[in-house]
């Protein structure tokens, strides 16, 4: 089996801290940070890896924070490769972030695939006193009660959603309940997508490539649990970095074969192997 891969850019920001992409890293300047989606084809399927945000409101406070900024919303996104709502037959959650999980209600028929842990997690800390607010601030308030009402499975570790589709648990590193979406294809190898476990390939690589892991640096988990994830994410791919896909990442441009859209906004060709 083979999937086609690409990542889909529905937005940036042009001067993001990276002091919010590295642990204890107070003077490493500012990056732009692109915002994206994975989108897995094959012949009669479509898959999104995340779903991205569209939210007027969220995009001006974001341009008032980080300078220029560009916006499109992720159903706009995919009408630029072709694909339509309708089309979508699975979305796989990385975690209930606003920017990964902001437009599940946009693809009504697609099946929805999530950690238990996650949504169990963020209802536990929602129901905390206020003091606690930092465990839910990015997260999209009404999924759970969203996909209550819809076709969604809420995973326990480990699932194959799909021939060469496997999530896999990355649980207690940048939320509670984050998961990878690894897929495997005959003509290619291995990838992952990594959500918000990878921001850029110098989390891998180590700052200006020292080869030392640089933690992410917004997270509920642990440091330490994500360096574990990080290795092992990296063995299973051969240590070969571009093979972990961050969302984040403005350098995915320059490693993969790219459009570049009049608005500034990019597709990344990663794979174009399906069967």
């Amino acid at each position: 089996m083979n999937w086609s891969i690409k990542i889909l850019e529905y937005g940036y920001v042009d001067r993001f801290p990276a002091s919010n992409l590295f642990a204890a890293q107070p003077n490493e300047g500012h990056r732009r940070m692109p915002y994206c989606f994975g989108l897995l084809s094959a012949p009669g399927r479509h898959i999104l890896v995340d779903t991205g945000f569209a939210d007027e409101a969220v995009h001006r406070r974001l341009t008032a924070k980080y300078g220029e900024t560009r916006w499109c919303t992720p159903v706009e996104a995919l009408a630029r490769v072709d694909v339509t709502p309708d089309q979508v037959d699975t979305i796989l959650l990385t975690h209930n972030h606003f920017d990964h999980a902001g437009c599940v209600d946009a693809f009504p028929d697609a099946h929805v695939w999530i950690q238990r842990r996650e949504i169990d997690n963020y209802l536990a800390a929602a129901a905390r006193p206020t003091r606690f607010e930092f465990l839910t601030r990015s997260c999209q308030a009404d999924l759970p009660q969203h996909l209550a009402g819809r076709r969604a499975t809420l995973v326990d570790g480990r699932a194959e959603v799909a021939p060469g589709i496997e999530l896999r648990p990355a649980h207690d590193t940048h939320t509670a309940g984050s998961q990878l979406v690894t897929v495997t294809n005959e003509a290619d190898g291995p990838w992952i997508f990594a959500g918000d476990n990878v921001y850029t390939y110098e989390n891998l690589t180590g700052l200006g490539g020292n080869g030392v892991l640089a933690p992410i640096a917004m997270t509920t988990g642990s440091a330490a649990t994500w360096l574990d994830l990080a290795d092992d994410m990296l063995g299973s791919v051969g240590g070969e970095t571009r093979r972990i896909l961050p969302f984040h990442e403005a350098a995915l441009w320059e490693t993969f074969p790219s459009t570049t859209w009049s608005d500034g906004l990019h597709v990344a060709e990663v794979s174009t192997h399906s069967s």
